[in-house]
């Protein structure tokens, strides 16, 4: 383990550390936190696969859910169908009322 890793960060150590020095250092920091959360993504699916190994192979493909512009169009349209008809409706979030606390002696 690097001793610069105990540093705090407002050290003059890094304060004074040269700015690509820096730049070096962040990115190897973010390649580590990258490794370790595919690690922890991979362990999840080891044991993920014990109780439902279906569900597990559907979340390692890579397919992605791909939709067109008449898709798109259309679920608009049933979102701006859905607010004209709850403003029709005259529907106003509604107040809730606050019971007061009482108080024990």
């Amino acid at each position: 383990m690097c001793k610069i890793y105990r540093k705090l960060p407002n050290d003059p150590f890094i304060i004074d550390m040269d700015p690509v020095l820096k730049l070096w250092l962040y990115h190897h920091w973010l390649g580590d936190q990258r490794d370790d959360a595919e690690l922890a993504k991979n362990h999840a699916y080891l044991l993920g696969s014990f109780s439902n190994p279906e569900a597990v192979k559907e979340m390692m493909n890579d397919n992605k859910h791909e939709s067109s512009d008449e898709d798109m169009e259309e679920s608009m349209k049933m979102v701006m169908e859905t607010d004209v008809r709850k403003l029709e409706g005259g529907q106003t979030p509604k107040r809730r009322r606050r019971r007061r606390a009482t108080l024990k002696e």
